[in-house]
């Protein structure tokens, strides 16, 4: 917000205030921050935003500049608002500056988090003092629950209007203050909430408006059109999944797509191996089965990260060649599933604009399409998801595939995690069980009915509930920590023990070295199974020189060799972080004589991208290898394979086609100015990523960072074989026992506006 504003939030003060205590200046407090800001505990941002805020108001209570700082400091690790009821007791697990340095800089650390605890207010009269600021405007949430129930999606106007409000917003719930927001996080968040509830209206597909048409009447979704819409849809999906009505329990696959067909939203979750992308084949095949016209319907794919991107292709062709030998797909539905094009990244789909925070398609320009499906839909933040809602044509139908149970997006918000917060319990209408019953032929267990209050999203949402990849060791591990259960933890650590070694696919070792981090990362007996990083030792050293077909090849194989292992952290510091285990590859690949650099490039360099650059087509997450091109001499460039096709531009070059790389692409390393090697890396960027061998290594002390959904992340990343190192004891019991804890409002927003009734019987549109 910039100070040009200031005039506009003059009619703020108008606001009733709880207190007249006197305000004085603060210049120790900013000091103060600052100073914390020097010493890495803040971003120098989060003592810039609390300057401001006292140039803006400069009679403010003494804590507010705390206060702000405070709020800006957490946005930045993923909270959207403070949560002000009890804050100064949580705020010790959400910043944990005395991780950082020596002993000496540990207790000065915990002493300066313990003075801004202090500032905190203790009770909600406190509260309302200190938030009592032209800069902060108050509003009732049950009246913003009550709104985004009613609104439709949000309108460019709406968010004009948000720029000439006050920087700050308190939602209230009678005198009793909540939550503190960015103006712009809470703009996100009624904006999601708003577009979500919208569109979790039945709108069963397909409907007459399917292309652009405004129009369409109401039809009771008791009706005879609305019968026969669900006559033709159960036909539909008894022919995509023949064996349901024979099999024992739910099927859940199916059920997922008759929800999704219903209403413009739907969320698929599951953990790994529970069918996500092997449901969205069915239903990609069921809409194109409903729909009047195939060829003409416009379904598109997309991933938060190029890497994601491409597994969600890849996964979705093998899913739909499943669909082609299981069930008999006519000519142009096969066709038309054929033509769909590759899944892109959520910023090359909404037009990312280089050199700026700008989008092609917003609220003035929408996406020409209409279904679209995301996958990991768990890394998409809240600023994300309000632009991909806002882009969205009225029509379209939205489709969220993700594990409720992985980290949460790396920026601010748990869009995911809010939306599926009662996913187990399942909370279904009677006109949804019904719905159910009639298109699929299962009938719902009365535990997963709602009794009273039916919330309308959670009619949108599927949870798969069986596992058909984890079946051994990894899956009873990722079992036990999503359930938070310790004792099946043990009794799992103890049938590894009891399996002969060579047959293991888990070795888990707790008060390890970094000997035995050598070990797994550079096996002595280098097997198939197990080569860590010694297999492209041996590729780089056998570069072919001045053949272009070879070096394509080459290049493939190293790509793949890359994909098979990877070393995953909890933490970027220390020597068990991301810094100490890239050194510690570094250290033995110069052993093994091949030319290492600890800073700049060098060929062999795995590195990741930081920063999305759309003029590249490089985007946030994406993985690559330096290497040199195919001619003596040749610079190095960075090659990546994520699943999309480029097209020459700036110096980016697409690969030549071919069996072996026909999805390669490279770039210049002179281009690509925000990259970090990547040999290791933290367990939140390995979302959207699988790997045969993953070494997961933990830090031997608690953290804030260790929790339940890093350790499932972590293990649930690799696919074959996994590793856990950690150099203290009883570490992941910790992380068990400690959950992540996003603030936000935007659950409440979605589940506690005025609920269905039981029964849930109304109008949909047709």
């Amino acid at each position: 917000m910039s100070p040009a504003h200031a005039p506009s939030f003059a009619r703020c003060r108008a606001m009733p205030s709880p207190s007249d205590l006197p305000r004085p200046a603060h210049p120790a407090s900013l000091a103060q921050l600052w100073q914390w800001a020097e010493a890495g505990w803040l971003r120098r941002l989060d003592a810039a935003f609390a300057q401001w805020v006292l140039e803006q108001d400069s009679v403010c209570h003494a804590s507010l500049p705390y206060v702000v700082a405070l709020l800006c400091a957490l946005e930045g690790r993923g909270h959207s608002c403070l949560q002000l009821e009890g804050l100064a007791q949580a705020v010790p697990g959400w910043l944990d500056w005395s991780a950082l340095g020596d002993e000496a800089q540990a207790l000065a650390a915990h002493q300066a988090l313990q003075q801004l605890c202090a500032q905190l207010p203790a009770d909600a009269t406190h509260w309302l003092a200190v938030l009592d600021s032209p800069l902060i405007e108050r509003v009732q949430a049950d009246a913003l629950v009550q709104a985004a129930a009613e609104a439709g999606e949000p309108t460019a106007a709406a968010a004009a209007a948000a720029d000439t409000a006050p920087p700050l917003v308190l939602h209230m719930q009678g005198q009793r203050p909540l939550r503190l927001y960015l103006r712009r996080y809470h703009d996100y968040e009624c904006g999601v909430a708003s577009a979500l509830l919208a569109r979790a209206r039945p709108w069963p597909w397909p409907h007459p408006h399917a292309h652009g048409d405004a129009g369409g009447a109401a039809v009771a979704e008791d009706g005879p059109a609305h019968a026969a819409w669900q006559a033709q849809l159960a036909q539909v999906l008894g022919g995509l999944f023949p064996g349901a009505a024979a099999a024992p329990g739910l099927d859940w696959q199916q059920i997922a797509c008759a929800l999704a067909l219903r209403q413009r939203v739907s969320v698929i979750t599951g953990g790994p191996g529970t069918g996500k992308t092997y449901t969205a084949a069915r239903l990609m095949a069921a809409v194109l089965a409903m729909a009047p016209q195939p060829a003409a319907l416009r379904i598109r794919l997309a991933a938060p990260t190029g890497k994601a991107a491409a597994r969600l292709s890849e996964s979705l062709q093998a899913a739909l060649h499943t669909v082609f030998s299981d069930v008999q797909v006519a000519p142009p539905l096969r066709q038309a599933l054929a033509a769909i094009p590759a899944a892109r990244t959520l910023h090359s789909l909404l037009g990312a604009q280089p050199g700026t925070r700008r989008l092609r398609h917003h609220a003035g320009n929408r996406l020409a399409l209409d279904w679209l499906i995301v996958d990991e839909a768990s890394m998409v933040d809240l600023q994300m998801m309000a632009a991909l809602l806002q882009a969205l044509p009225e029509q379209a139908h939205l489709v969220l595939l993700g594990d409720k149970d992985q980290l949460d997006s790396v920026e601010a918000g748990a869009v995911l995690g809010d939306l599926c917060r009662d996913a187990a319990s399942g909370r279904y209408n009677q006109a949804t069980a019904e719905h159910i019953a009639r298109t699929t032929g299962q009938a719902l267990p009365q535990p997963l009915l709602a009794t009273a209050a039916a919330p309308p999203l959670a009619q949108t949402i599927a949870m798969l509930r069986e596992s058909r990849r984890f079946g051994g060791s990894i899956g009873q591990l990722a079992q036990a920590v999503q359930q938070g259960d310790a004792q099946a933890m043990v009794q799992a650590m103890a049938a590894l023990q009891a399996q002969p070694e060579a047959q293991r696919s888990v070795h888990w070792q707790e008060e390890a070295a970094l000997a035995d981090a050598r070990r797994v990362i550079w096996p002595e007996e280098q097997t198939e199974a197990a080569p860590g990083y010694a297999a492209l030792a041996r590729l780089l050293r056998a570069a072919p020189v001045g053949n272009e077909a070879a070096h394509q090849r080459w290049v493939a194989q190293l790509l793949q060799a890359l994909g098979r292992f990877r070393i995953l952290c909890a933490t970027r510091a220390g020597a068990w972080g991301v810094d100490g285990m890239n050194a510690l590859v570094l250290e033995l690949l110069r052993s093994a004589g091949l030319p290492v650099k600890a800073q700049g490039w060098f060929a062999g360099r795995v590195v990741m991208v930081t920063r999305n650059d759309a003029h590249l087509g490089v985007f946030n997450g994406d993985i690559g290898m330096a290497l040199p091109g195919p001619q003596p001499g040749a610079a190095l460039r960075v090659y990546l394979a994520d699943g999309q096709a480029l097209s020459p531009q700036a110096g980016a070059q697409a690969a030549p086609a071919s069996a072996d790389a026909a999805a390669i692409r490279s770039v210049a390393t002179s281009r690509l100015q925000h990259v970090e090697t990547a040999f290791a890396m933290t367990v939140h960027k390995s979302q959207g990523s699988e790997f045969e061998h993953v070494l997961l290594a933990l830090p031997g002390h608690a953290s804030p960072l260790l929790t339940r959904e890093l350790l499932y992340t972590g293990l649930t990343r690799a696919r074959q074989r996994l590793s856990y190192l950690s150099p203290g004891k009883g570490i992941w019991q910790q992380a068990m026992a400690q959950r992540t804890r996003r603030t936000s409002g935007l659950g409440a927003l979605l589940h506690d506006g005025p609920p269905q009734s039981a029964d849930a019987r109304g109008a949909v549109v047709r």
